[in-house]
């Protein structure tokens, strides 16, 4: 029955609304330990299967949050998988809570082309310490940040596409020109991000993505991946705005202090970060 239910749901509404007749690429969404269960009970594997078999998707996908060990169990069980979107960047390449290299060589293992999401992680790339920044900015002047973060996910061997968020058309062309001109990266720009790396390690922030999977659940409305960047802004990147942003966003919501550690953020988090612990640090940072 909800197979059937899914099945019609892509044929007469996704299809429609988007306009067109089929989808290249149709991902089980946001894949983990909990969410993986779901999809298993209700069927979704066999319903993309089915509407595979009809024309309707070409390729049966997944994206993934959770550890290397659970991306091999899911692949094991659904060989039918043609493609896995991971999350991959240079700060998070060994981030024990986000495991990318691991997650990536579980693809590589299955040999699954990769879609790479969060490449710049949220932006956090982009705008760097001065420390880190002076490490690249030595290298060549004339590159911006986020470019070293879109080249450095798409010299891996394996990865079919970089997908990029940008806020503003300057960005865009950024992105464009990186890859248009591609050049894969060298030695001596690994061993630059390692050490960017090192420095962002020992800054202490909050490692989130700002997916925002957390808040729409939250009885006490704390937009809590905004306070978490504001939390790291503050710790890492030493900006004074940090203050007045989060007199911004705790306006008309939630401060970091109502939290009621409820815990359905933390049931829901792609990154299975301590929310609770770190909304405490926050309140004690700003209130």
């Amino acid at each position: 029955m909800m197979k059937s239910i899914m099945t019609s749901l892509i044929k007469n509404e996704q299809l429609q609304k988007t306009g067109v007749s089929y989808f290249d690429y149709y991902l089980m969404h946001a894949q983990d330990r909990e969410n993986y269960k779901h999809f298993q009970k209700c069927q979704a594997y066999q319903a993309a299967q089915e509407l595979k078999a009809t024309g309707k998707v070409k390729h049966i996908g997944i994206s993934f949050h959770d550890t290397a060990n659970i991306l091999e169990m899911i692949l094991s069980e659904h060989p039918e998988i043609e493609i896995v979107q991971i999350q991959f960047n240079y700060a998070d390449f060994n981030n024990p809570s986000v495991e990318s290299k691991k997650v990536y060589e579980v693809c590589r293992k299955f040999n699954k082309p990769i879609l790479v999401m969060e490449p710049i992680k949220g932006g956090g790339l982009a705008n760097l310490p001065e420390a880190a920044n002076r490490i690249l900015t030595d290298l060549n002047k004339n590159a911006s940040n986020a470019s070293y973060a879109l080249r450095f996910a798409a010299s891996f061997e394996g990865v079919y596409k970089v997908l990029s968020g940008v806020s503003n058309l300057e960005q865009m062309k950024d992105n464009l020109k990186v890859m248009k001109n591609f050049i894969p990266f060298n030695d001596e720009e690994y061993e630059a991000v390692a050490k960017v790396r090192k420095i962002l390690d020992s800054l202490g922030g909050i490692p989130c993505t700002a997916c925002r999977y957390c808040t729409d659940g939250c009885p006490m409305k704390i937009s809590i991946p905004d306070l978490f960047g504001c939390y790291n802004d503050k710790k890492i990147f030493n900006d004074w705005n940090s203050d007045y942003y989060y007199g911004v966003h705790t306006k008309t919501n939630g401060k970091a202090s109502t939290c009621i550690g409820c815990q359905q953020c933390e049931h829901i988090c792609p990154q299975h970060l301590p929310i609770i612990k770190y909304l405490k640090e926050v309140a004690e940072t700003f209130e």
